[in-house]
């Protein structure tokens, strides 16, 4: 999957152009490849440098679909609403499934918890229910484990003892779930699969607009790096994949200002809890009524996430004092006997989730949709709003599905994979618990030289999970980036440049960028 130049992007007609290199436009590219049309992914950014990266990174199980947020009840009044969340519940356990199996250097189990309370929204039968439900939906064979530990043994539970109100609960639900080892390399695989098939892809560059000639699009696509250089790009189909963005580029490519998406800001803090609770994750429900998950992370547990409306600059989110300080007190008051301060978090980081706009829900809906803006006047332009992590491969096939009723493939269908790739699982084998060790200098260059990497930040962040390590990557940056500098041909001057970009791009985004 190396780069291709701006030039190159030039030559003959794409079937389908994705604008948007996170995980659904990876697996739409993924999709669309496999049944034969010509497809070209690019992203303004790097690739899965938007949402997806910025996300809780698990693979849910599909129960947070049946939870309508204040009880169980909330569907007996709206039965419409429980045939959706069915349909979303099923969407999610399917893809858990199938991710777990094809993907799993990518994919780790856990033991997930979650307390019942007398006064809290969902009562012990209610539990069972969910979970007896979701079985039923649920593929074969694919088991939960979910067990209801009742409340003469919450003891067997590690965050039973830091739990708050104990002589409140009536038990404790625990069951396993999955997350994503590294979310990133989900949407660089799926995008080497794709390009195997005969798709291209390329980051750091923006498309600036977009006409529409005969049939087809014409789209202005520019350097990120070097905006001066720009080419035009034919496209039978576009599909507008941008998450956070998808309103402002429709603007920018149609000039048609119609809000379809939300976004959701949402911060996550990197902190050390107690040892007896490493590989378990709790869900507690804050005094809003939000979901609030502290989940395991190689030795480590992020906690989170928020969930505001947030229309500011989408390029620059970090976590605000104010923000924090509300994870920490809502951290304490499900688990008072940790007493966490700012001082022990190690880091942070924000991301926007993108949810469709539904002008009865002000923080939006969780339904996916695609877009058609022929009935604006621009025909074969689809944009794709909401779309969680762990369903994108159903999303990919919704997209296909919808291109193949606009547009006809120019080539032969081809058989697509979905095993992580060779880089995946030479980085799984390496020792999670050693994070300060550095990647071998052999495996960061096959990363740099196949897979499009162009600073330090998409190495640290995008092609490994060192950017998420305690440390971040500080102790060894200096010497890894000797090693990029021998691939990319940097100088001395610019390799030093590179790594003070990284630690600031740390400072602001993460509240970190130590020099130790």
């Amino acid at each position: 999957m190396r780069r291709p130049s701006l030039e190159a992007l030039a030559q003959g007609t794409f079937d389908v152009v994705v604008i948007g290199g996170g995980v659904n436009g990876a697996g739409a590219a993924q999709q669309l490849a496999s049944r034969g049309y010509r497809v070209l992914l690019v992203d303004k950014g790097d690739f899965a440098e938007g949402a997806t990266s910025r996300s809780s990174r698990i693979l849910h199980c599909g129960l947070r679909h049946l939870a309508p947020g204040t009880s169980a009840w909330e569907f007996a009044r709206h039965p419409l609403r429980f045939l959706v969340a069915c349909q979303n519940a099923r969407k999610s356990m399917i893809s858990q499934h199938q991710v777990a199996q094809t993907m799993d250097k990518l994919v780790r189990p856990f033991k997930f918890c979650i307390p019942i309370y007398k006064d809290g929204p969902y009562a012990s039968w209610q539990m069972d229910a969910g979970f007896q439900l979701l079985k039923i939906l649920g593929p074969r064979g694919h088991s939960l484990d979910y067990v209801r530990h009742r409340k003469e043994a919450m003891d067997e539970v590690p965050y039973a003892r830091w739990l708050r109100d104990r002589d409140q609960l009536q038990g404790i639900a625990v069951f396993r779930d999955y997350q994503f080892v590294t979310a990133e390399r989900v949407v660089i695989d799926t995008l080497k699969d794709a390009c195997q098939l005969g798709a291209v892809a390329r980051n750091y560059s923006e498309c600036r607009g977009a006409t529409r000639v005969g049939d087809e699009w014409k789209l202005t696509l520019s350097d990120s790096l070097a905006p001066e250089a720009s080419v035009t790009v034919r496209a039978k189909l576009v599909i507008n994949a941008t998450g956070p963005w998808a309103d402002r580029t429709t603007a920018k490519l149609t000039g048609d200002q119609q809000q379809r998406m939300v976004g959701l800001k949402g911060i996550h803090l990197m902190v050390r809890l107690p040892t007896e609770l490493a590989d378990w994750g709790l869900m507690a429900i804050t005094r809003e009524g939000e979901t609030l998950y502290c989940l395991p992370w190689n030795g480590m547990h992020y906690i989170g996430p928020t969930r505001t409306p947030y229309g500011d600059n989408l390029d620059e989110v970090a976590a605000t004092a104010e923000e924090i300080a509300w994870v920490l007190a809502e951290t304490n008051h499900a688990l008072p006997a940790l007493r966490l301060t700012r001082a022990d978090i190690l880091f942070s980081w924000a991301g926007i989730q993108p949810v469709s706009f539904d002008k009865s829900e002000p923080k939006g809906t969780r339904a996916v949709k695609i877009h058609d803006l022929a009935v604006l006047g621009s025909p074969n332009m689809l944009i794709l709003t909401g779309g969680p992590i762990m369903t994108f491969r159903i999303i990919g096939k919704e997209l296909a599905d919808a291109v193949a009723q606009r547009v006809d493939p120019s080539e032969r269908p081809r058989q697509l994979s979905h095993e992580a790739s060779e880089v995946s699982a030479r980085l799984d084998d390496l020792d999670p618990t050693t994070s300060l060790g550095r990647i071998p200098d052999e495996l960061v260059r096959d990363i740099v030289r196949e897979e499009q990497v162009l600073n330090l930040t998409d190495l640290f962040l995008r092609r490994t999970r060192a950017g998420y390590e305690h440390d971040q990557g500080c102790h060894h940056v200096e010497a890894t980036a000797e090693v990029v500098a021998g691939v990319l041909g940097w100088t001395r001057h610019r390799a030093r440049k590179e790594i003070e970009t990284y630690r600031a791009y740390l400072r602001h985004t993460f509240g970190n960028g130590r020099d130790d």
